[in-house]
């Protein structure tokens, strides 16, 4: 599965949060979930809110009974907090240790990109209480709900900033803010007509965690499901961003001549590709020019892993090229289920039905009782 974030209106944290949300099979058990996880002072309520014509999921996140809005102007005399401060936090959140580690590493370029724009160091960043809480929800709840996805590839649009200015604790300044812009160093971003933030340093630092690749396109098959989060600001247009889940059912097919490796070597890189979650590889017997004996070495994968495969395959093989082909292809959908200790594997579709034993179960069985697999199969099927 692959999340492809569509940003034409920009990224806040809250935005991020409540498109993951709305990607969950019931928002409202999910936030009851979220609400449990220990956030200080912090209430997260569901609720749906219609932007330009649009549905889509919102999360008002109160703390202490307040919202943080980017145009609410914070004094010097509130109180602030350090990254160590927020670090404790964090290691009190009712979270696995991944998000936990994900949650402090989002909110370290948060504190780098402070620190640079200040020109000091991060020890002497200060977030004010407010917005420190208000970030370190937005971003335990995207740690928390990509963690739960747990998405083999994150790919975004390129991201609008918006125009004009913002004003903050520091005063006004221009969009994007400069904290905003050291973390999207390397990210695409463009600016827009709209003349307001559309980037929040927390929605940046979020993406830019996360995201593997900022592409205009996402071609990874079939959208399963959207979520759609909005922001509270009235811009005269759709202010939303949009989470597409895709079920990867895209295939690449990698193959490439060797005739410079041991059958040994070659069955262990095949090990290797099928370790590392290959649909598929298989070795040919081929002879190439001069009447050579060689290998035809081929890896089915998932489309959205062709590089990955591409990269396995150059360094457990002695090839120097790799051909790719995008073949489509037609699958019964497979369910497994338990009889006793025994599993069934069942593949339908098209009209046909088709069962058999797992072989590792027949292969216990025949080792168990010092029996032939046939022997042991038969014993199986007629339970």
């Amino acid at each position: 599965m692959n999340l492809y974030f569509e940003c034409n209106m920009g990224a806040a944290g809250d935005m991020i949060a409540s498109a993951l949300v709305a990607l969950t099979e019931n928002g409202r058990e999910t936030v009851e979930q979220l609400n449990s996880l220990n956030l200080p002072d912090t209430k997260i309520v569901y609720g749906e809110k219609e932007s330009n014509g649009i549905n889509a999921v919102h999360l008002d996140i109160t703390i202490n009974g307040e919202s943080e809005t980017p145009d609410r102007n914070y004094s010097h005399h509130s109180h602030h907090r350090n990254l160590e401060d927020i670090f404790e936090i964090v290691d009190f959140l009712n979270v696995n240790d991944k998000v936990k580690a994900d949650i402090k590493n989002i909110y370290s370029l948060i504190a780098d990109a402070e620190a640079k724009a200040h020109g000091t160091s991060v020890a002497e960043i200060h977030f004010h209480e407010l917005g420190m809480l208000d970030a370190i929800a937005d971003i335990t709840v995207c740690s928390f709900l990509i963690n739960r996805l747990n998405p083999e590839k994150i790919v975004c649009s390129p991201v609008n900033v918006g125009n004009g200015t913002v004003k903050c604790e520091h005063g006004v300044l221009p969009v994007p803010a400069p904290a905003t812009a050291n973390i999207l160093l390397g990210v695409p971003f463009y600016k827009s007509d709209i003349q307001t933030e559309l980037c929040t340093p927390t929605g940046a630092a979020i993406l830019k965690y996360f995201v593997n690749e900022f592409s205009e396109k996402a071609d990874f098959g079939s959208v399963g499901k959207i979520g759609i989060g909005c922001g509270t600001k009235e811009i005269g247009q759709a202010n939303i961003i949009r989470v597409f889940q895709f079920e990867d059912d895209a295939v690449a097919e990698l193959s490439c001549n060797i005739d410079d490796m041991t059958g040994e070597e070659a069955a262990f890189a095949a090990e290797k590709m099928m370790e590392n979650g290959a649909l598929d590889c298989f070795i040919t017997p081929a002879f190439m020019k001069k009447g050579r004996p060689a290998y035809l070495f081929t890896v089915i994968c998932k489309a959205s892993l062709a590089d990955e495969f591409a990269k396995l395959i150059f360094k457990h093989t002695t090839t120097i090229g790799i051909r790719k082909y995008s073949p489509s292809r037609y699958t019964l959908e497979r369910t497994v289920r338990e009889e006793g200790s025994v599993h069934i594997k069942r593949s339908e579709g098209y009209g046909e039905a088709k069962e058999k034993i797992e072989f590792e179960d027949i292969k216990q069985l025949a080792n168990r009782k010092d029996i032939s697999v046939f022997e042991a199969r038969n014993i199986l099927e007629n339970k």
